[in-house]
C-alpha cells in the first residue's frame, strides 16, 4: 500500500476518533442533564433554577431562584433573617435541574411572600428567600414581642424576654448607634467568638430577625445586623457595622445564664 493511502486511513482514523470522542461527550451531557431533568419532573414538583451574582451590598451574593415568572431573591435584606422552624417540611418543589434540594413553604407565609430554600449539602440548611414582589422587611419600623439570645455553636437559647424597653433597645442602637471599628473574625473563628439575638414580631410570622452579637476580651459588647462573608480573603473573613451595646442591653447580656 503506498505511503499516500496509508496517510489517508491514518487521517481517517483520528477523524473517526476524534467523532467518536464528541459524541461520547454529547450522549454523557445528554445524559446527566436529562436524566436530571427527568429525575426532578418525576417527583412531579415544580423545578426552581438558581442563579448568583454580585451584590450590590460588599460582601454578600445576590442569589435568585427562578420558575417561570416567579422571581425569589437573597440578598443583604434577607442576611439577617431566619426560619423559626429551620427544617420545613411542606415542599413545594425543588432545585435545579437535578432536582435534589427542597424548596417549602415557610408556615405563616404565602408563598407569595416568602419560601425557604435548602442551601446546605448532606445536612439540610434551609434559608428564606424573598419574592421580588414583596417589599423587605424593615426591622427599623417593626414592633417585636420577644426576643432569646443565643450561641452561634449550636447551644440553646438563654435570656428570653418580653420586655418591651429591651425590645425597642436593640432595634435603637442598630437603627441609630454610631459604628465603631472592630477587627474581622476569619470564618472558621466566628463560631466562638460570636452569638446571636433572635427575634419575633407579628409582621414576619415564620421568620426571626436575628442581630450578631460580639463580646470582646474586656467585655464590651457590640451588635451588627449582620455579619458580611469576604470570599476574597485567605481566610474567609467576616465583615460587620459594629455598634456598642447599650448599657441596659449589655447587663441583659451579662446575665447569668
Amino acid at each position: 500500500m503506498s505511503k499516500k493511502k496509508w496517510f489517508i486511513l491514518i487521517a481517517l482514523g483520528m477523524g473517526l476518533g476524534l467523532l467518536g470522542v464528541a459524541l461520547l461527550v454529547v450522549l454523557v451531557f445528554g445524559f446527566l442533564f436529562g436524566n436530571g431533568e427527568a429525575t426532578a419532573s418525576a417527583t412531579g414538583l415544580p423545578v426552581y433554577m438558581m442563579e448568583q451574582s454580585a451584590s450590590s451590598h460588599a460582601g454578600y451574593r445576590h442569589s435568585s431562584l427562578t420558575r417561570g415568572d416567579e422571581i425569589y431573591v437573597s440578598d443583604y435584606e434577607e442576611g439577617a433573617l431566619q426560619l423559626a422552624n429551620p427544617e420545613p417540611s411542606s415542599v413545594i418543589g425543588v432545585q435545579g435541574p437535578m432536582g435534589i434540594s427542597k424548596v417549602c413553604s415557610i408556615p405563616g407565609q404565602p408563598i407569595t411572600a416568602y419560601i425557604a430554600v435548602d442551601c446546605g449539602g448532606e445536612m439540610p440548611a434551609f434559608a428564606p428567600y424573598r419574592n421580588i414582589k414583596q417589599a423587605p422587611f424593615d426591622w427599623r419600623t417593626a414592633t417585636f414581642r420577644e426576643m432569646s439570645a443565643y450561641h452561634m455553636n449550636g447551644g440553646g437559647p438563654y435570656l428570653p424576654t418580653t420586655d418591651a424597653a429591651l425590645l425597642a433597645e436593640v432595634v435603637r442602637t442598630l437603627r441609630d448607634g454610631t459604628p465603631v471599628e472592630l477587627p474581622d473574625f476569619s470564618f472558621a473563628d466566628s463560631a466562638t467568638k460570636l452569638g446571636a439575638i433572635k427575634m419575633t414580631c407579628d409582621q414576619l410570622p415564620g421568620l426571626l430577625f436575628c442581630p450578631v452579637v460580639f463580646t470582646d476580651a474586656n467585655g464590651q459588647i457590640y451588635l451588627a445586623e449582620s455579619t458580611m462573608l469576604d470570599t476574597a480573603s485567605t481566610p474567609l473573613q467576616l465583615h460587620a457595622r459594629w455598634i456598642a451595646a447599650s448599657p441596659a442591653l449589655t447587663e441583659w447580656l451579662k446575665a447569668p445564664k
